[in-house]
């Protein structure tokens, strides 16, 4: 049997046969252990799909020295904490547009509201000084981690800390006085 760091050499030189292995070898696993907090079958096999995608897309980084094992289940209590919380967040939102735009189209409701929110976001972002902005980008929107974010713009891990903090902060403080709504939109979009 292939062992775990095999795999990953393998995998970090993009072999797909490797990458397969490893699937079959922890998926069934992932998922029992995602299910039992998830409570959804459905929710669950999705969680599974993207700690596997977020495996493959960040291969290179995969090093053989390293527990696999541990490396796969910390990704999916990432995964699983990062999905309650916008449940939670895309709850509390269905709720609160459910009690306060009933009457109106919800479709379009969503859409306007969709929009307003995205273009709030996107005017603030362009506000933030261009190396946060950068660094936000690299985060929230390409996925990459905050090591990835340092080696790729030739800064420290802490400096790329520091500027994601700064800028959700300013982002948390701006829409604080925007409405209830606008940081129901960041938190599900951007948290």
């Amino acid at each position: 049997m292939t062992t775990d760091a095999e795999l990953a050499q393998r995998i970090k030189l993009g072999e797909k046969p490797a990458f397969q292995e490893l699937y079959e070898r922890y998926a069934p696993r992932i998922y029992h252990f995602s299910n039992s907090y998830l409570k959804n079958e459905t929710d669950a096999e999705e969680l599974v799909q993207d700690v596997f995608l977020k495996i493959w897309e960040k291969r290179e980084i995969l090093e053989a020295s390293q527990n696999l094992k541990a490396y796969i289940f910390k990704i999916a209590v990432n995964s699983i904490y990062d999905f309650i919380r916008r449940k939670n967040i895309e709850n509390a939102y269905k709720d609160f547009s459910r009690l306060n735009y009933t009457n109106q189209n919800d479709d379009t409701w969503h859409s306007v509201v969709y929009e307003e929110m995205k273009t709030t976001l996107d005017t603030l972002i362009q506000q933030m000084p261009e190396q946060r902005r950068r660094i936000f980008d690299l985060s929230k929107n390409k996925g990459l981690t905050n090591d990835e974010i340092a080696l790729r713009l030739g800064l420290s891990k802490r400096t790329v800390e520091n500027q994601l903090y700064r800028a959700v902060s300013f982002l948390k403080n701006q829409l604080q006085n925007k409405s209830l709504l606008a940081l129901l939109f960041f938190f599900i979009w951007y948290s």
